[in-house]
C-alpha cells in the first residue's frame, strides 16, 4: 500500500489530519486499529470546546507548553467553522465554566461526516490495522508496518502522522508513568489506544514531553457497580470538587477543588491504594457517625473517616480551609446537612496528556538532535536547537504538553493539532 500521507489512527485527530491533507491534493491512507472510525471521540459527550482566552490558560493551567496551548485556543474558532463546512452538525456556540467556549456535536455523526469527506477526496480508510512499527530509511520515516486480522500490512508514504490516541490502554506504560495501581484504573475510553504511537515514535528516536504521569478522566462508580461504554457519562462523578474525598485509609489526600474540574482530583485518586476513594457530601458527620459506619463495608476505617471529616468541617466553618493538610482552597462546603451520602468511586482514565515532543507544525522532534526544553535550561544561543524526525508528524493525544493535571478540551486539541499536522504533512 502507498500514499502521499499515511495517517495512523482514525479517531478525531486522525480524521481531521487526513481531511486537511486530502484538501491539499495529497493521496491519503488512514489505518485504524479498531473496527470503526471515531476512536474515543465517538464515546465522548461530543463538546468541541477549549478556553476562550490565552490569559485564562496561563492562570489556570500551571504546566504544559504555552505555545501549543495558545495554538489550540487561537485556532479553535476557525476549526469549528471548518468542521461545519465539511458536513459536521455542530450546535450553536455555548460558553462553559466562565472561561471556555465551544460547540456540541454528535460523536458518531462527526466521525461519519469526516470519513465521507475524506473518501470524496480520494482518501482510503482501512479499519482493523494497528501500528506495529515505523519504517525508516536514511533517518527519515518512509512508512509503517501494521497488523490486522489478515496479517501484516506495510504502507509507504512521504509523510506519516501518528494519531493513535495516547497510551491509556497500555497497563505496562500506565504502571511505569502514571500509578502503581494501574491495574485498578477504569478505562473510560475506547480499548484501542495502547501507546502504539508513543512506542513507535520512541523507537525511531522521538523526544517525549514532561508530565507523562498526567491524564484526563473522571472518577466513576467503583465495583461492584457494572456498566458499559454507553453509560460512561452517566456513571462519572463530576461533582467531586464540592465533596470531601477520602481514601481507603480514611484520610483526605488532595485539595478537591484544585484545577479546572474533577479531573484533577481523579488524577490524585489514581495514586491512592486501589485507585479508590469515597466522595462524601451533604452530611452532618459530627452528629451522624452512622455514615462512617456504613463505609466500613467498603473497607474504610470509621474512626479515621470521622476524624478527617470533623477536621474538615471545623476548618471550613472557621474559614480556614487553606490550613488543612491537604488544603481546601475552593468550594468551601462543609459536610453538614442531610441527606448524608458517600459514593464509592474509582479513578478512570480517558486519555493521557504526556506524549511525543513536537514543534508548532506538529513535526515530531528527534531526541538525539534536540536539546532539552525544560524552562530552566541555560546555554549559549548557538547550542539551543531542536530538530524534527524527517517525515514524521503527530496529532491529538500522541502530542504531549497541551493539557496536564488541568484540562483544556480533548476534542479541541484533536481538531487543531490534526488540521495542522495534515496541512504540514
Amino acid at each position: 500500500m502507498a500514499a502521499n500521507v499515511l495517517v495512523l489512527g482514525g479517531g478525531m485527530a486522525g480524521l481531521c489530519a487526513a481531511l486537511a491533507a486530502a484538501e491539499r491534493g495529497a493521496r491519503v491512507l488512514v489505518l485504524e486499529k479498531g473496527t470503526r472510525l471515531g476512536g474515543s471521540m465517538a464515546l465522548s459527550n461530543g463538546i468541541v470546546w477549549s478556553f476562550s482566552r490565552t490569559d485564562d490558560v496561563r492562570s489556570r493551567l500551571r504546566e504544559g507548553n504555552p505555545a501549543l496551548q495558545d495554538l489550540v485556543v487561537e485556532q479553535l474558532p476557525a476549526g469549528m467553522d471548518w468542521l461545519v463546512a465539511h458536513g459536521v452538525e455542530l450546535q450553536p456556540l455555548q460558553h462553559y465554566f466562565g472561561y471556555g467556549h465551544g460547540r456540541p456535536a454528535s460523536g458518531p455523526q462527526l466521525a461519519a461526516a469526516l470519513g465521507d469527506a475524506i473518501r470524496q477526496r480520494g482518501g482510503e480508510l482501512v479499519t482493523g490495522a494497528g501500528l506495529q512499527q515505523l519504517v525508516v530509511q536514511d533517518g527519515a520515516v518512509t512508512g509503517a508496518l501494521a497488523f490486522g486480522a489478515d496479517g501484516s500490512v506495510e504502507a509507504k508514504a512521504r509523510s506519516v502522522i501518528l494519531a493513535t490516541g495516547g497510551f491509556q490502554g497500555n497497563a505496562e506504560l500506565l504502571a511505569r508513568y502514571v500509578t502503581p495501581y494501574a491495574q485498578h484504573l477504569y478505562l473510560r475510553a475506547n480499548p484501542c489506544s495502547t501507546g502504539d504511537g508513543l512506542i513507535a515514535g520512541m523507537g525511531v528516536g522521538a523526544a517525549t514531553t514532561p508530565a507523562l504521569d498526567a491524564f484526563y478522566g473522571h472518577a466513576m462508580s467503583a465495583p461492584p457497580a457494572r456498566f458499559g461504554a454507553d453509560r460512561f457519562q452517566e456513571m462519572s462523578h463530576k461533582y467531586g470538587p464540592m465533596a470531601v474525598a477520602i481514601n481507603l485509609d480514611g484520610r483526605r489526600f488532595a485539595d478537591e477543588s484544585a484545577g479546572t474540574g474533577e479531573e484533577t482530583l481523579n488524577i490524585a485518586m489514581a495514586g491512592q491504594r486501589e485507585a479508590t476513594a469515597a466522595y462524601v457530601f451533604d452530611a452532618d458527620t459530627a452528629d451522624r457517625p452512622y455514615l462512617a459506619d456504613g463505609m466500613r463495608a467498603w473497607g474504610f476505617p470509621p474512626r479515621e473517616v470521622m476524624r478527617s471529616l470533623r477536621e474538615f468541617n471545623a476548618a471550613i466553618t472557621a474559614g480556614e480551609g487553606g490550613s488543612l493538610t491537604p488544603p481546601r482552597r475552593g468550594e468551601p462546603h462543609a459536610v453538614a446537612r442531610p441527606p448524608f451520602t458517600a459514593a464509592l468511586v474509582r479513578a478512570a482514565i480517558t486519555f493521557t496528556c504526556g506524549g511525543l515532543g513536537v514543534d508548532l507544525d506538529m513535526r515530531v522532534l528527534r531526541r538525539a538532535a534536540s536539546v532539552t526544553t525544560l524552562p530552566l535550561a541555560r546555554a549559549p544561543a548557538d547550542e539551543m536547537h531542536v530538530t524534527p524526525v524527517p517525515g514524521l508528524f503527530a496529532a491529538g493525544c500522541d502530542v504531549g504538553g497541551i493539557s496536564g493535571r488541568s484540562y483544556m478540551g480533548g476534542l479541541a486539541q484533536a481538531l487543531v493539532t490534526g488540521r495542522v499536522a495534515g496541512t504540514q504533512a
